[in-house]
């Protein structure tokens, strides 16, 4: 299924030249995750059209490592000097002996059935140094508008709350999770606007919430994708 991926999504060259050499924005608490030393070993699981592996290397990053299944995807990254391992990663996992200090899962997890999360999970554990973290980004199971990013990938299985996030990684041994909301709002006065619409609908939503179930409410991220920030 994944063979034709971006073909399938209407990515052309052009988009994916510009993609790859634009800068990606990375929200405070990704920023605040990165290592200081730009020696340690990062793998960026499922790593796309590599985007984030190439903003580590302009910043310095000297050993980045990349998973991914897509054909497509390889052929670009190649192209672009970039050599990443085409493997499924539970099977990349398995056979890996390295271990990372930072292991990225973006637009990844929502692609694994919940019997593979379970086999995943501990192999995560197991290539993630002591001090190191995870972070994974993935659409939220609760967001106010959610159908759009959860059911417009065909290849989308599974979604996460921040509580049922906070719970799968805590069953499987990890002390830390943290989980944020994604927005992106820009700095136009136009966005500044939509901003303070966005916040109050959020605010009135979450009062609601609370009326029908104030457990559920404790836990409210109201944006379309979540990030979590997850140390052993």
């Amino acid at each position: 299924m994944y063979k034709k991926y971006l073909s399938s999504v209407d990515i052309t060259q052009e988009d994916l030249d510009f993609l790859f050499d634009s800068n990606v924005f990375l929200q405070k608490e990704i920023e605040d995750t990165l290592p200081e030393d730009r020696n340690v070993n990062i793998l960026d699981l499922g790593c796309g059209y590599g985007s984030f592996l190439n903003t580590l290397k302009k910043r310095g990053y000297k050993n980045l490592f990349g998973v991914e299944i897509g054909e497509e995807q390889n052929n670009f990254l190649n192209s672009k000097g970039f050599h990443v391992s085409r493997d499924h990663i539970i099977d990349f996992l398995k056979n890996d002996i390295n271990t990372y200090y930072l292991i990225t899962l973006f637009d990844v997890l929502e692609h694994f059935k919940k019997d593979e999360i379970a086999e995943l999970l501990p192999l995560l554990m197991a290539r993630l140094s002591k001090t190191g973290a995870l972070i994974v980004r993935l659409p939220n199971g609760e967001a106010i508008f959610k159908g759009s990013i959860m059911y417009g990938d065909f290849t989308h299985e599974t979604f996460l709350t921040k509580r049922s996030m906070i719970q799968l990684f805590k069953i499987f041994g990890f002390s830390s999770v943290e989980v944020y909301p994604i927005y992106n709002f820009g700095k136009s006065w136009k966005s500044k606007i939509a901003k303070i619409i966005y916040m109050s609908f959020s605010k009135l939503y979450k009062i609601l919430l609370l009326i029908d179930n104030s457990n559920s409410a404790k836990y409210f991220v109201p944006t379309q994708n979540i990030l979590g920030i997850i140390k052993k």
